[in-house]
């Protein structure tokens, strides 16, 4: 972050996060953008194949999608109860299903996750209780513009269990729901849901912030 942004962000009340016009109410958002922060949970339609059933908190669109990008890309953690929030009602659709379900949140690489310095999805996992950290991300190319084919051969390649903790999964007996923050394609949770079923461990859903439609 440059100096003058720092010294901004240090001095000056912030703004919102999603209109960037009105000063921030609480939670890194106005009165007005905090209103129309609403869910709208419903399932994706991901284009991969093998992706498991996703369901999502809203579409990637205006104050969710604004917030989302200034919460993960500017580290606007003051947002993260709010999209949480929207989280957990994703979530609580999926684990009337899979009951018992430890959620894993699709990791970062290590060049992102030192760029934003914090994992922002395992994050807004936190406050949801059981959670394995059991994926782990090698390096892999920015995903826009990639094709659908193209997402998924990097995933696959750049995506790997952490073998102790999955081994700890799996003896378990108990099923994983995969957290992402957006779900476009399908490709990275697809990939992720392979190696954790590689290892042993169910994976019968995935729940996500936001879907691109």
């Amino acid at each position: 972050m440059r100096l003058v942004e720092a010294l901004n962000e240090l001095f000056l009340p912030a703004a919102c996060a999603a209109c960037r016009e009105a000063p921030a109410a609480g939670r890194g958002l106005c009165e007005a953008c905090a209103a129309a922060l609403t869910a709208d949970v419903r399932l994706a339609t991901p284009r991969v194949s093998g992706t498991p059933p996703v369901v999502a908190a809203g579409a990637y669109d205006g104050p969710l999608a604004e917030a989302l990008n200034e919460y993960k890309e500017r580290r606007r953690r003051e947002l993260a109860p709010a999209l949480a929030a929207l989280l957990r009602r994703a979530v609580a659709v999926v684990a009337e299903e899979a009951p018992g379900a430890v959620l894993v949140p699709v990791p970062p690489t290590r060049a992102a996750r030192r760029e934003r310095g914090f994992d922002h999805v395992a994050s807004l996992c936190a406050p949801m209780g059981a959670t394995s950290r059991c994926l782990r991300a090698g390096p892999r190319p920015d995903s826009v513009g990639l094709t659908p084919a193209q997402r998924l051969r990097a995933a696959r390649a750049g995506l790997a269990v952490v073998p102790r903790r999955a081994a700890a999964l799996a003896d378990s007996g108990r099923p994983a729901i995969l957290v992402d923050d957006i779900v476009t394609t399908g490709a990275t949770l697809s990939a992720a849901a392979a190696v954790l079923r590689r290892a042993g461990v169910a994976v019968p859903a995935a729940v996500a912030v936001a879907r691109v439609e």
